[in-house]
């Protein structure tokens, strides 16, 4: 036997390992073997895109789909990194590990690009938490979806995903009302429905389905997490549980007596 390499190879084995040919991404590129880091470096970007099967000719529908998520990550996390100005679709192309010309064939703009991308993580982070609670309590039932709403955007991408479309609201209006009209339609929704079932309970007062459960979602959601956010409540832990039983408080009693009055008093 030859002399031994790694992990107890002989150099022969070591030889026709390294004269292997690594085939990546549909066969595409061919790497050789060797050790170096540059090669190294260039497999591990190549085998981070989705698996393509081995029959070549055109991607299937789910490689597709799998392809065009694994570019939109990196597309969010271009701009969220960077924003909406400084992002580059070169570097999108680069950090995908894709081509330019597959890039434009889905996107032909930025505009475009961020429409889908924004589609994309509000759908990852939002739309998979627009699920009803267990039936119990409108007030438990509340309170789980804008604990719910308040940990995801609070995560860093979904602090990033804010930060975008506040840049959208203020320079780009239009494009920031098409992206979250879906989204603000399945969030109210759910928060609709348990008005519903609380209003049929005997639980509530009002009837005004759609206007409520939009001003509900504002004030268990979008105050609570606009103020931690803005540094009024800093210690993330503790401080938004004091303030979203606060806002419970008033939301419950308004719901229970058709009557809005201020937190202090009627």
């Amino acid at each position: 036997m030859g002399a031994t390499g790694e992990r107890g190879r002989t150099a022969r084995q070591d030889d026709v390992i390294r004269g292997l040919a690594w085939q990546c991404h549909r066969g595409h590129v061919i790497l050789s073997g060797g050790s170096n880091g540059r090669n190294k470096a260039m497999v591990r970007k190549l085998m981070s895109l989705p698996r393509r099967t081995a029959s070549g000719g055109r991607p299937t529908k789910e490689e597709a789909e799998k392809l065009g998520e694994h570019i939109l990550q990196k597309a969010l996390q271009e701009f969220i990194t960077k924003g909406f100005d400084a992002a580059r679709m070169d570097a999108i192309t680069a950090s995908a590990h894709v081509s330019k010309r597959t890039l434009y064939a889905r996107y032909e703009s930025k505009d475009e690009l961020l429409c889908a991308t924004m589609d994309y993580g509000i759908a990852k982070h939002i739309r998979p938490m627009c699920t009803l609670p267990a039936n119990g309590p409108v007030r438990e039932r509340l309170e789980a979806v804008a604990r719910k709403f308040l940990e995801t955007s609070l995560t860093a991408e979904g602090r990033g995903i804010q930060s975008l479309l506040t840049w959208l609201a203020n320079y780009r209006p239009n494009l920031q009302n098409k992206i979250t009209g879906k989204a603000m339609a399945d969030v109210t929704g759910v928060m609709e429905q348990i008005l519903k079932d609380g209003y049929a309970n005997g639980e509530i007062a009002f009837s005004d389905f759609p206007e409520v459960a939009q001003i509900v979602f504002h004030l268990l959601f979008s105050l609570p997490n606009y103020e931690i956010l803005s540094g009024m409540f800093p210690e993330y832990h503790g401080e938004e549980d004091v303030r979203l039983d606060k806002e419970l408080d008033f939301v419950m009693a308004a719901l229970r007596t058709g009557v809005v009055f201020p937190p202090n008093g009627p």
